[in-house]
């Protein structure tokens, strides 16, 4: 179970959280709301990669920013950058060993990724970039994975390939999306954006 305590997050311009206390229990979460409006930054604090002013942040009842629990956790998202000089397989072997995974390439193969496994990831095209994140989120095989607007830049095969990939999934998802008509995924809740701003 991921659970926010009492975080507050503030930039110079703007407070973006201010004492948010949320329990998310369900196995499926998705988040809406329209850019701009949080849900990357939910996400990244969820990963343990933006620390809050105040409060905790904790799954399974141990900080997200534990040792443990950041072998734990996958994400997805645009703030994630990936680096440029490697190759994609080179990129896939380096996570898998800082992981101590066993890289698989199925899903690779799945989301029609195969053919640019030796390509820069400097040279990748939007979709394909898209597909290298979304698989160095799983490939370790978290417990939570945190996804964020994972459809963009996928065609309708990839969009597929991943729907189903998801639907085999047995830990925590959350997904922060503004368009969930590309998901054909059930989820347990769904919750607006503006709701858990209107909390915090």
């Amino acid at each position: 179970m991921l659970t926010f305590t009492a975080v507050s997050l503030r930039y110079p311009t703007a407070t973006i959280f201010n004492n948010l206390t949320l329990n998310l229990p369900e196995k499926r979460v998705v988040i809406t709301g329209e850019n701009g409006s949080g849900k990357t930054t939910l996400l990244m604090l969820a990963a343990g990669l933006v620390m809050p002013d105040a409060g905790e942040i904790a799954f399974n009842s141990q900080p997200v920013t534990s040792q443990q629990n950041k072998r734990r956790i996958g994400i997805s998202a645009s703030k994630v950058a990936l680096p440029t000089f490697f190759t994609s397989r080179e990129l896939l072997d380096f996570h898998c060993h800082m992981h101590q995974c066993t890289l698989d390439l199925t899903m690779a193969e799945q989301l029609g990724f195969s053919p640019f496994l030796q390509t820069r990831v400097s040279d990748l095209s939007l979709g394909n970039y898209k597909k290298l994140s979304l698989l160095t989120a799983l490939l370790h095989e978290p417990d939570l994975l945190l996804l964020d607007e994972p459809t963009n830049g996928l065609d309708d095969d990839a969009r597929h390939a991943m729907n189903a990939i998801l639907s085999d999934f047995t830990g925590q998802l959350i997904i922060a999306s503004h368009d969930t008509a590309l998901l054909s995924l059930s989820f347990d809740r769904e919750i607006p954006m503006q709701h858990i701003r209107g909390v915090s």
